[in-house]
């Protein structure tokens, strides 16, 4: 039973630091766009719209990808949290039930 516990207390675990992973994800995206905003300030023309257009879909699709990437994690740490839930609900079960 101590072993299903830890793999829920560790699941837990696995969850905020994805959740923080996301946190910072969330951050480097609004950098991103800041920064793509200065460098069309500072550097006008059409030349400059196209440039930026296209590193823009760049990063869009690579944050989209990375943003994937976090669902499918979080996902799999979802189920592997209920998983272990599920092992010690029956863990207490299977106590409960030779003690009797």
């Amino acid at each position: 039973m101590k072993q299903q516990e830890d793999a829920v207390r560790k699941s837990l675990e696995k969850q905020r630091e994805l959740e923080e992973v996301e946190r910072e994800f969330r951050q480097l995206k609004r950098q991103q766009e800041d920064l793509l905003a200065r460098f069309g300030n500072a550097w006008r023309g059409n030349l400059s719209e196209n440039k930026l257009g296209a590193i823009a879909l760049d990063l869009n699709q690579e944050q989209r990808m990375t943003q994937k990437k976090l669902y499918s994690l979080d996902d799999q740490l979802q189920a592997e949290h209920k998983q272990a839930k599920a092992d010690v609900e029956r863990a207490k079960e299977a106590k409960a039930d030779a003690t009797h």
